[in-house]
């Protein structure tokens, strides 16, 4: 699928595997998204990353800061982005976790990516003009 003319909208997707990262800025690219990348998700606190992004993919184990800490974090700096989180290790906890932090979905791995490429057009929002 060759990719498409950039639809405006920014996704900040933050993964510690380079596998993972690679395949999801293939997929958001190939939709017509903005892909913003990190590894790290403490750099994305000292870079700003998760300014003027549209929607938040996370996964939820990471080494040093786990995705649900990020995003309480990017949320007291207010970032209201709707997200996605990511896990191998989903439980009833850490959905409940999730839900509290105003997560829009919780994705189990290995994530199918046509669904998830889905899951993300249906949480674009409509507005300032831009098409969803």
């Amino acid at each position: 699928m060759a990719p498409v003319k950039s639809n405006g909208y920014r996704v900040l997707v933050v993964d510690d595997d380079p596998a993972v990262l690679s395949t999801y800025r293939r997929m958001l690219r190939r939709a017509g998204f903005d892909a913003v990348t990190e590894a790290d998700p403490r750099k994305v606190l000292e870079n700003g990353h998760a300014n003027g992004v549209d929607l938040l993919l996370l996964d939820y184990r990471m080494p040093g800061l786990d995705g649900l800490s990020l995003l309480a974090e990017l949320r007291r700096r207010e970032c209201n982005a709707p997200a996605i989180l990511v896990s191998a290790y989903l439980n009833e906890d850490l959905v409940n976790q999730a839900r509290m932090l105003g997560v829009a979905m919780t994705l189990e791995k290995p994530v199918d990516v046509r669904s998830l490429r889905g899951h993300l057009f249906d949480l674009v929002p409509a507005a300032n003009g831009r098409p969803a």
